[in-house]
C-alpha cells in the first residue's frame, strides 16, 4: 500500500543521507513540487523535524473541501459547498445554487 511504500522510502532515504551517523544536521524537509508533498510530510515526520505531518487535522490539507473547512473554522469567509458520494446527497445544494 502507499503508506507502507512511503514509510519504506523515508527510512531508506534517511539512511542514505546519514541519519543517526552524524553526517548532517537535518532541520526540515521541503517538497520540490506538488508530487513530493506526501513524501516530504512522511519523511519529515520520520526524521522528527518540523513538519506539517502526514497525520492529524491537516493530513488532507490539499483537499479543497478540507481547505475551505479550515478557512471557515478560522472565522474567515469560505465558499459554500456540499460533499457526497452520490448525486442525491448534493442535489438539493446544487438546486439551491442555480
Amino acid at each position: 500500500d502507499l503508506e507502507k511504500a512511503v514509510k519504506e522510502a523515508a527510512a531508506s532515504a534517511a539512511i542514505k543521507i546519514g541519519k543517526n551517523r552524524d553526517f548532517y544536521t537535518i532541520v526540515g524537509c521541503i517538497a520540490g513540487g506538488e508530487a513530493g508533498v506526501d513524501m516530504a510530510d512522511a519523511f519529515s515526520e520520520y526524521l522528527g523535524v518540523l513538519s506539517n505531518g502526514a497525520q492529524g487535522e491537516y493530513a488532507n490539507r490539499r483537499d479543497k473541501k478540507v481547505q475551505q473547512d479550515l478557512v471557515r473554522q478560522a472565522g474567515l469567509r469560505a465558499v459554500r459547498q456540499a460533499c457526497g458520494s452520490k448525486f442525491e446527497e448534493v442535489e438539493d445544494f446544487l438546486k439551491s445554487e442555480s
